[in-house]
């Protein structure tokens, strides 16, 4: 499932990257495996909690440092 990344914060001391999506948090799938625009792969984590106000984004922690706007998520 391709979504619109809103933010992507990296953790350097840790080497992941925290990443917030534009989807509800709820009713989101334990996903996996990350792609990014450019076809880099990142291991999924875990889920996070976001960093948003209003409804809540899902969130998630990915290894590795994420770039781009847009992401691709595979269980």
């Amino acid at each position: 499932m391709d979504y619109k990344v809103i933010s992507a914060f990296p953790i350097q001391t840790h080497g992941v990257t925290d990443v917030a999506i534009d989807a509800p948090q709820k009713g989101i799938p334990n996903y996996k495996v990350a792609k990014d625009s450019q076809g880099n792969l990142f291991e999924v984590l875990n889920p996070t909690l976001p960093r948003t106000h209003g409804p809540a984004k899902a969130s998630f922690l990915l290894k590795g440092t994420f770039k781009g706007d847009t992401i691709s998520l595979y269980q």
